[in-house]
């Protein structure tokens, strides 16, 4: 019996210290690319982070061909850019949900310090 209690207990244990990085990208082209302030708006919720921000990018970004790391407790989130390659204004939609928390996110060079909300 008491085998089976510790199980119980390793299992609910280990099933309670999974991390993750969830995320999802929407973007959308704006035009030609010209210089942009670094304002970037954040909104929190239950289910993560979501970043408003626009970008200067590779103009065939497919939506696919960016990064998203964990170092410490920061999110580094990188999209490529090829010298050779036309640049073009991208608006974008990045939603990030982690586990276990992360106090900063470098959003392709642009370091935000994560606030907690306590409830």
């Amino acid at each position: 019996m008491k085998y089976l209690l510790f199980f119980i207990c390793s299992m609910l244990f280990l099933s309670c210290s999974d991390s993750f990085i969830k995320h999802e990208l929407k973007y959308e082209k704006q035009g030609e690319c010209r210089p942009l302030g670094k304002d970037i708006q954040m909104t929190s919720n239950i289910n993560g982070e979501r970043y408003e921000f626009f970008a200067c990018m590779d103009d065939d970004f497919d939506g696919k061909s960016y990064t998203v790391d964990r170092k410490g407790d920061s999110i580094l989130v990188s999209f490529p850019k090829t010298a050779t390659k036309k640049q073009t204004l991208f608006s974008l939609i990045l939603d990030i949900d982690a586990k276990p928390a992360y106090h900063h996110i470098v959003l392709d060079g642009n370091e935000i310090l994560i606030i907690p909300w306590n409830h």
